[in-house]
């Protein structure tokens, strides 16, 4: 498979960071210029629309050229690294790269508490759901200004600034309530920056694959009801996108492997395409040997170094906890196997899944309608 690495000057990143500069709002990356001579155009209301797992081939597999999306595609872009829906996501709602805002990926390991993290639902990673802390882990180390307040401070209030998802306070069960909020919304008087996030195709393209009937249907009717919502609205904006796209996987186990095993302080966090490892004192050139002997076609092995000096991340000034959060190596899928720990007893693994250096999951969507 193609290897793409992240491309920050033409992202999520920067497309956040155009929103930014276009209300007024401070921003240290670089802007999208095609899509600052979009909002220079000042309509109403500016909507971007972003799906989950939406990229750009699992589009072009189940849409045809003349339905309604792919008819307003106008390019491919990137993703942050990883393409992951956490570190993605914080990124263009808080207009900083991952190495800033420290939310690398779904799992992280906190020293000050001794404990790896699934930080979005605040669990210990390989619990059944048991809580980390009796307080919210990653944002109480992790903190960071979004990109709603960001607009607010910006224009005085005179902007309004609102996230639509089933997790935030304008709370939307499917896509069809999203789309009636964000109609609501647009034809209420008064300037708008809307941002919508919606967990499919990807809730089920993990436990179907990329190519199963009901992945088209969910793309299908994300088509139609976006198509829909566009055709009642005016002087308005609308950028429909994703965080990443998915692969479909085969899964091979570190634990098979006891002399690898032997070598690791801790189990690997992160992300299961994009591991990182916490290596016992000294075994360093061991683990090195035995990972590239038995992952070495599937993965490709970073030092920290490696990845600093890389800016794989992102640029910008580095989150205090980002050197602890990594680790000592970073290990990356290249290809369609995926690595873990082990089996996962209480869920069937994957069959399609994100976060490595594939063009299948670093490449977005950049669909535009205009109204």
């Amino acid at each position: 498979m193609h290897i793409k690495y992240p491309e920050y000057d033409k992202s999520l990143l920067s497309l956040a960071s155009s929103v930014l500069k276009h209300f007024g709002a401070e921003s240290s990356h670089a802007s999208y210029p095609y899509v600052d001579d979009l909002l220079a155009k000042e309509y109403m209301n500016v909507v971007v629309m972003l799906f989950d797992g939406l990229g750009t081939k699992i589009l072009e597999k189940h849409l045809p050229e003349d339905s309604f999306l792919r008819k307003h595609f106008v390019e491919s872009f990137s993703s942050v690294f990883p393409p992951t829906t956490t570190a993605a996501t914080v990124s263009i709602e808080s207009g900083l790269s991952p190495a800033e805002h420290g939310w690398l990926g779904w799992s992280l390991y906190f020293s000050s508490i001794d404990t790896t993290v699934s930080i979005f639902p605040n669990t210990i990673s390989g619990s059944k759901g048991v809580q980390a802390a009796q307080y919210h882990v990653a944002r109480k180390f992790l903190p960071y200004k979004n990109i709603f307040t960001k607009i607010k401070e910006a224009t005085d209030n005179k902007v309004q600034a609102i996230c639509i998802s089933p997790y935030s306070a304008y709370e939307s069960k499917n896509v069809n309530q999203i789309c009636m909020t964000v109609n609501d919304l647009c034809h209420q008087p008064g300037k708008k920056y809307i941002y919508t996030y919606w967990p499919q195709p990807d809730y089920d393209m993990h436990d179907k694959g990329t190519k199963h009937l009901r992945i088209r249907k969910c793309i299908e009717k994300i088509n139609e009801e976006v198509e829909s919502l566009c055709s009642n609205i005016e002087n308005t904006l609308f950028i429909i996108t994703a965080d990443h796209g998915l692969v479909d996987t085969n899964w091979l186990f570190i634990s098979d492997y006891p002399d690898l095993c032997e070598c690791l302080l801790r189990n690997p966090c992160i992300e299961t395409r994009a591991l990182t490892f916490f290596i016992k004192k000294g075994k360093e050139e061991s683990f090195e040997e035995l990972f590239n002997k038995y992952f070495g076609k599937h993965y490709l092995l970073m030092t920290k170094q490696q990845v600093k000096e890389t800016h794989l991340f992102g640029k910008g000034k580095e989150h205090p906890l980002f050197d602890e959060l990594m680790g000592d190596y970073l290990a990356i899928a290249t290809g369609n196997i995926s690595i873990d720990m082990t089996p996962n007893p209480n869920h069937p693994m994957f069959k399609a899944a994100h976060a490595g250096l594939t063009s299948d999951e670093m490449e977005i969507p950049l669909i535009v309608v205009q109204r």
